[in-house]
């Protein structure tokens, strides 16, 4: 009897269980359908420090120090297609200001009296095409990696010396500049003594959280890693600079956050 009663008491509170039990998993399924076979839009702004780093190959030419160099990439758009809750594919096109600041030098090792500024400012239009992995979650971990291409838009090289100095046996002094690609130049040609196509390698990873069931808000951290020389030549001098330039390219790091809509697949 009392062994019928137990199985009866048993019985009755899975009844009672069961059909909730049953009601979330249904849910969880059909979040994850929902996850599985969607289009996704969103809006992304990012904060960089930017490089062009130096790659000279003869002795005492680098009459240069780098200096620390932030630059905004204001506005991007983002569509991408995930195939199921890990695994998604997105393309980005996004405007990006790059770049480099450095102070001249006396001396080709870096080091000597301050003796002025150069000045490297290009803007792109950055297009990423990225492969990402997800945990899957509300709250969930990305890592993203994928090819990229740049076309400048716009790009200015300066020198600039506030007081005189002599340079093989000329005197300088005021603002110089050494290269300058305008808006209304070819987008896809050299000019101005700039390359226009900047192809990169982008490494990345970061986080993000659902706000409804559409909308969710994304944080990258984000590497990026160019391999062409910024010039259109393969070795760059001017008469109002110290140095030879044999390679100079892009790199910046930094952070990312956009907004994002999901359209599910019916």
């Amino acid at each position: 009897m009392k062994i019928f009663k137990t199985i009866l008491l048993a019985a009755g509170v899975s009844a009672f269980i069961l059909p909730g039990q049953a009601q979330d998993a249904s849910v969880n399924v059909e979040q994850t359908r929902q996850q599985k076979g969607s289009f996704h839009f969103g809006l992304t702004t990012a904060l960089n420090n930017t490089w062009i780093k130096v790659d000279n190959d003869e002795p005492n030419n680098e009459h240069f120090k780098y200096k620390t160099t932030f630059h905004w990439a204001p506005v991007g758009a983002v569509v991408g297609y995930k195939f199921n809750d890990r695994h998604d594919v997105q393309l980005e096109a996004f405007l990006s200001r790059q770049g480099q600041n450095y102070t001249i030098t006396e001396n080709g090792d870096g080091s000597g009296v301050e003796l002025g500024e150069k000045r490297i400012n290009l803007t792109y239009l950055q297009i990423p095409l990225l492969f990402k992995f997800t945990t899957g979650d509300a709250t969930r971990f990305n890592l993203h990696v994928g090819p990229q291409i740049g076309f400048l838009i716009k790009g200015e090289e300066v020198n600039e010396f506030p007081e005189a100095i002599t340079l093989r046996d000329r005197t300088l002094m005021g603002t110089y500049t050494l290269a300058k690609k305008e808006k209304s130049d070819p987008l896809f040609k050299p000019a101005g003594g700039f390359n226009s196509i900047a192809p990169m390698a982008v490494l990345g990873f970061g986080i993000e959280k659902d706000i409804t069931d559409k909308l969710y808000l994304s944080g990258n951290l984000r590497f990026n890693y160019g391999f062409t020389d910024i010039r259109d030549t393969e070795i760059t001098r001017s008469n109002f600079d110290f140095d030879r330039y044999f390679l100079r390219y892009n790199i910046f790091g930094g952070i990312q956050a956009g907004i994002h809509y999901t359209l599910n697949k019916s």
